[in-house]
């Protein structure tokens, strides 16, 4: 169990819980939720083409989606159908939460979970669509080598670590996301010796870019073991301590995860990714 502790009480008397109900959509797979009559929906980043809709939408978006030039101010909230003042607020709230998730995601997290986190203080009841906090980590042929994926400057693995402490801490009557968690899996694979976790972490601590044949080879391998082999293996504090592999920092154009920037190697990087991530699941009863 994971010693986190999300404070639902804010500085400002402002944001006592003061909606029954609040939906998230995410911009994940599936089909999107028609609005319900008298519901405030959350969204992310609408598309120029989308015009502000006036049938109860929060829009978030980020400081780069609406146009700043600085990240002085994280995130940009616009809502018609609530005062200008509230979104202000709103706003600052998104920005504190942000600040409580970054020094335990060790970056700066996704506008999704800070959504969650931030709804979580004004609302009795949320609900979240479309946001596995599982984006995909396959580079398109082609790409710069220069060039990082976008959701590669987010820590997904510890993100759904967070998802899942928070759905602990306020139960599923308070938090309902089903898209955090996938369909049923069953266990596949005969069991074996293997033990792919301490394989990922001695290739992690080896790597060296100019060994880039070898640490393909490896990861290939691990890439197409069964999910049992990862399962039987899988402790939460070393997933833990493996979630600074799958991200990049913003602060510092260096960086150890050169792996990150390889179209060859994301495509077996991005199935280890899933496995740790149904791991995640095992670990919490999924």
């Amino acid at each position: 169990m994971l010693d986190i502790k999300f404070s639902l009480v804010t500085t400002s008397p402002y944001f006592k819980l003061q909606f029954r109900k609040l939906r998230i959509s995410g911009n994940g797979p599936g089909v999107a939720e028609e609005p319900i009559a008298n519901q405030l929906t959350v969204t992310f980043n609408p598309s120029d083409e989308r015009p502000l809709s006036v049938r109860g939408e929060i829009q978030i978006s980020n400081w780069k989606h609406a146009g700043l030039l600085t990240d002085c101010r994280p995130f940009v909230v616009a809502a018609p159908c609530l005062e200008p003042a509230w979104c202000q607020q709103f706003e600052d709230l998104l920005r504190n939460s942000a600040l409580t998730l970054e020094p335990i995601l060790r970056c700066f997290p996704s506008s999704g979970l800070v959504a969650i986190h931030a709804a979580l203080q004004v609302a009795e009841q949320v609900y979240v669509y479309r946001m596995p906090l599982k984006p995909s980590f396959i580079r398109p042929p082609g790409m710069s080598s220069r060039k990082p994926l976008p959701c590669a400057f987010h820590n997904w693995l510890g993100e759904r670590r967070l998802g899942f402490s928070l759905l602990r801490e306020n139960g599923p009557e308070r938090l309902i996301w089903d898209s955090l968690t996938p369909e049923a899996l069953t266990n596949s694979g005969e069991p074996t010796d293997t033990d792919p976790v301490t394989a990922l972490e001695n290739l992690f601590g080896q790597a060296r870019s100019d060994l880039e044949g070898e640490f393909a080879e490896t990861l290939n391998w691990l890439a197409a073991l069964e999910r049992r082999a990862w399962a039987c293996n899988a402790e939460e504090t070393r997933l833990t301590t493996l979630e600074r592999h799958f991200f990049l920092s913003r602060h510092n154009p260096v960086t150890p995860n050169w792996w990150l920037f390889n179209n060859r190697l994301s495509a077996p990087l991005d199935a280890v990714l899933q496995r740790l991530m149904v791991c995640q699941v095992d670990l919490v009863g999924g």
